[in-house]
């Protein structure tokens, strides 16, 4: 059940992005006053691919799963979220809706900010837009990543570069494999977990990662590249 705990002020925010350091004091207040802080437990949707929206949504603390949904069973994973990101940019000057659905994989604090505030801090302050656009460019590269590997690449390649981007230095902080569970890694692959659990085991056996429960712990990252080279 989501949790409308008392709001944590944003200038005392201790996971205020680049972006929000850009802001003045007055501006900071203004964003204070028209927003919600809401806590996510562990497993809890935090947005529906196709629902409407009246926010922007900004991560202040936790993981969130970034995933398509598909007419099968089966989703598109595209990321992951971690605090001092944002959901529902896209919706700001496009379509009035969620372009996907967001999932903590655990305990996550998430501040709704109401969209007509946050576009007038986008008009009026152009450092701050600037930060914006740079986040934002930044996660459209890894979405044409995400994108190249699935259409071009053979199981294994792809496998890797889920591996890869899992165990980057974007989440050295965060134990993300036990987060997830192998269906989720496979989603990330474009793969079906039978696949995936198999191809997991086989890099076991060559020595490229360890695996202890739902841990993975990559030994031989240079494989693992060269594997996701060849595709």
């Amino acid at each position: 059940m989501k949790d409308y705990s008392e709001s944590v002020n944003c200038t005392n925010c201790k996971s205020s992005s680049k972006c929000f350091k850009k802001l003045i004091p007055s501006e900071l207040e203004f964003i204070n006053q028209n927003k919600t802080q809401v806590r996510y437990k562990k497993g809890e949707s935090i947005c529906k691919q196709g629902a409407y929206t009246s926010y922007v949504l900004y991560l202040t603390d936790g993981l969130i799963k970034i995933h398509l949904e598909t007419t099968g069973e089966k989703n598109i994973n595209v990321k992951l979220l971690k605090d001092s990101e944002f959901l529902g940019l896209s919706s700001l000057y496009q379509e009035n809706v969620f372009n996907y659905s967001g999932k903590a994989l655990r305990d996550s604090t998430v501040c709704l900010i109401e969209k007509d505030s946050f576009k007038k801090l986008i008009q009026n302050n152009g450092i701050f837009a600037s930060e914006l656009i740079n986040w934002y460019c930044k996660n459209e590269i890894h979405s044409y990543d995400i994108l190249r590997s699935l259409l071009s690449k053979q199981m294994y390649g792809r496998l890797a570069d889920a591996l890869i981007y899992l165990s980057g230095e974007h989440f050295k902080d965060e134990d993300v494999f036990s987060c997830i569970t192998r269906k989720d890694i496979s989603e990330f692959a474009g793969l079906s977990t039978e696949t995936t659990v198999r191809l997991l085991n086989e890099f076991k056996n060559e020595e490229i990662i360890t695996l202890e429960g739902k841990k993975i712990v990559i030994i031989n990252t240079d494989s693992l590249k060269k594997i996701s080279s060849c595709g």
